[in-house]
């Protein structure tokens, strides 16, 4: 089977090109630029795939873990905690995560002990801090961390050695907290060759990086699904799938793909004790700056007003020579990393979408575009 072979993905290249093609080069009208951008996109994908047969994919991760409320699942499903690492390490554009809730399948008594020997130790002298980055949430993140390093441990010990005692999981945590089973379901995206035995090992490798307290993966791939794009409810025509993750998530995907020495390299254990390695140091990386952003003080506000101003001279510099659809597209992509960064509560990432809603503001009045509202 062949790139060639996905006549839907063929098809939405085509038709792509012969839509933007339709338009006159200096009509500067909505849909001409939509049309465009979609074009654009696509070109992109087509030069980063270099004729290769790749095919996007959605592996639909499954993971279990103990937590004794709601709050607790949430900081150990859907916090800085069990995300999957790409080869470019912790992607949030290329996954979604569900909110955790109660296991409704039976838990057999063996996963069940599993899932008590994951709980850290150390965490219930801390559990009446419910402060934001506080205690009980570092304990949970330290002890993540732990696992990874062991993770990575095990990967690189000699096989005979790799359930020597102190790689091997631990008994259960002695807690006073009444545990339940909680699960989540993430959604990944990535790069593989276009029969499923191909995405199937990049899937599990995805889902290895996911590890329980003793290192060994966690989470279980329970659906993969191939994303060849969509026929568009308002002509019909094909969506190529460039179209639907956006050109962010393109380049990340094709970095990612990019960063695979081979088909021998996916799952190898070298591999994944690298992403390991690589993923505990960013938990903790990441979770150590935002409680410092956390704890620091919102800026007074003639400080944020001269931030702004020095955004708004930049854009008015960058913008310098550019054509109207240039101005356009660079709102348009401004506008797209300001919803990204949107719901957050961290407030540097707060800061950072306001100064890219300032920026595509500036761009869309030198194109003579009205503010998105």
């Amino acid at each position: 089977m062949s790139h060639g072979d996905l006549a839907w993905v063929s098809l939405a290249v085509a038709e792509a090109r012969r839509r933007a093609e339709c338009y006159a080069r200096d009509d500067l009208s909505a849909e001409a630029h939509r049309v465009r951008k979609e074009w654009a996109e696509i070109e992109e994908w087509e030069r980063r795939r270099r004729g290769r047969a790749v095919r996007l994919w959605v592996a639909h991760l499954e993971i279990r873990t103990a937590a004794c409320d709601a709050d607790e699942a949430r900081c150990r499903l859907t916090g800085y905690l069990r995300r999957p690492y790409h080869r470019i390490g912790d992607t949030p554009g290329l996954y979604a995560v569900e909110q955790p809730v109660r296991c409704h399948d039976e838990v057999s008594p063996e996963e069940w002990l599993r899932l008590k020997r994951d709980y850290p130790i150390g965490v219930d002298e801390h559990r009446a801090d419910s402060t934001p980055y506080g205690d009980f949430e570092r304990a949970h993140v330290t002890s993540y961390v732990a696992a990874l390093t062991t993770g990575r441990a095990r990967l690189l010990a000699p096989r005979g050695e790799r359930d020597e005692p102190a790689l091997v999981a631990r008994g259960p945590a002695s807690t006073g907290a009444r545990l339940g089973c909680w699960q989540s379901r993430q959604r990944v995206h990535f790069l593989a060759g276009p029969l499923e035995s191909s995405a199937r090992r990049r899937a599990d490798e995805l889902a290895a990086t996911i590890v329980d307290s003793s290192g060994d993966p966690l989470a279980r791939v329970s659906e993969l699904d191939a994303d060849d794009g969509f026929a568009s409810v308002v002509d019909g025509h094909w969506v190529h799938p460039a179209d639907s993750v956006g050109p962010f998530a393109t380049v990340a995907l094709w970095d990612d793909f990019d960063a695979i020495a081979g088909p021998a390299d996916v799952g190898s254990a070298s591999a994944l004790a690298a992403i390991l390695g690589r993923a505990a140091a960013q938990v903790r990386e990441t979770f150590d700056r935002d409680a410092r952003l956390h704890a620091a003080p919102v800026p007074p506000g003639d400080a944020r007003l001269a931030g702004l101003a020095m955004v708004e001279e930049k854009a008015r510099a960058a913008a310098a020579g550019k054509s109207e659809l240039e101005l356009v597209r660079l709102a348009d992509d401004a506008d797209y990393l300001a919803d990204r960064l949107d719901g957050t509560v961290d407030w540097d990432d707060l800061r950072r979408a306001e100064e890219f809603r300032r920026q595509a503001e500036v761009y869309r009045e030198l194109a003579g575009e009205r503010p998105r509202p």
